[in-house]
Order: structure tokens, then sequence, then C-alpha cells
């Protein structure tokens, strides 16, 4: 990797990380740049503005954690495999900081138009993800027809986002684990009725 793109990662991760931490609010150029240890004036080459460079975070988190979550589930073959496998993604995401990050980024939007319009590009392509996902699972079965994948992709990253925001809240970490919980449970009828369906 040349070293420009790796300095341009640098701070990218930099600014990740110290949205994580700090908040949107305290995420300035001198603060990403004491995160990532290097100069401000490394983030103007870079970047156009702070703006710019949020933009690009966003963008670069969100790809990172596509590309996991794509490979991951790509070979899972039941409904419990899957669940657990998204319970060791959503681990993951909380314990890097992205669904921190991400959060912060979201709130963020409201001010900044770029971002939120970066952002609004992210959430749908999460959703698509998951209506992929979600549509290779049901393929061949008896309420493949019935079920709105789209719909429920939306509510997969809604809750995604949700339950991390609720745990911050009330700094209950189980609430996660609950609901992991629940969806094994419900996964595993799931493949049962999978497989009696012939799939």
């Amino acid at each position: 990797m040349p070293p420009k793109t790796q300095t341009r990662e640098r701070v990218l991760s930099a600014a990740v990380k110290t949205l994580a931490e700090q908040g949107f609010a305290a995420t300035t150029a001198r603060a990403i740049a004491t995160t990532g240890g290097f100069a401000p004036g490394v983030i103007y080459y870079h970047f156009d503005d702070l703006e710019d460079l949020l933009v690009a975070a966003m963008r670069y988190t969100s790809e990172q954690r596509i590309a996991r979550y794509t490979e991951r589930t790509a070979a899972v073959g039941g409904f419990a495999e899957l669940v657990e496998t998204l319970r060791e993604l959503y681990t993951e995401d909380a314990d890097t900081g992205h669904i921190a990050a991400v959060q912060e980024m979201v709130a963020g939007a409201k001010g900044s138009p770029k971002l939120a319009a970066q952002t609004l590009v992210e959430v749908n392509r999460w959703e698509e993800l998951a209506a992929a996902v979600l549509g290779r699972f049901a393929a061949g079965t008896p309420i493949a027809a019935l079920l709105p994948l789209r719909e429920l992709a939306t509510a997969a990253v809604a809750y995604y986002m949700g339950i991390e925001t609720l745990s911050h809240l009330d700094g209950d970490r189980h609430r996660p684990e609950a609901v992991f919980a629940a969806a094994s449970r419900v996964a595993a009828m799931a493949d049962t009725f999978r497989n009696l369906s012939g799939s």
C-alpha cells in the first residue's frame, strides 16, 4: 500500500475512533490528530475540510464492515448459524467502536447535508445486504413470496443501530445478548421448518 494511502487510512481510522470515544461535537481536527498521533495539517492534505473527512470516514467504516459481514455470512447454511454469526459480528462492531461512530455521525448529519447524504447511501447499502441475506435463506420456502424483504431489512438495520443506543443510555450490555438469545430460539424453529419443507 502506498505511503499516501496508508496515511489517509490512518486519518480515517483516527476519525472513526475519535467519534466513537469522544462524540460528534468533540471530534475536531485537533482531536482527530491527537488520537492518530499526527499533525492537524495532515488532515487538510488529504481532505478539503473536516466535513469532507467525516463523510469519507462514514464511507470507510461502513465499507469495511459490509465487506466483513458479506464474507462471514456467505457460507452460513442455516438460520441458527446465521444468528450466531450476526451475534459475533455485532460484538465486533461494538468492541471496535463502529456502531458508536456511526451513531455519532447520524446525530451530526442533521447539520451537515453532505454527511446526511452519505449516511443515507450507507444505510441503503446495509439494507440491501440485509435483504440479500434474508432472501437467500427464504429462497425456495413457501413463505418466500410473503416476506417483505426490504421492510424486514429496514427493521434489521434500525434494530442494529437502536439497540446499541439503548445500551448506552441505560448501561445494560445484556440487552443485545437477550435479543440474540431469543433470536436463536426462533432460528432453531425456522431451521426445522426449512428442513421439513425440503429446502
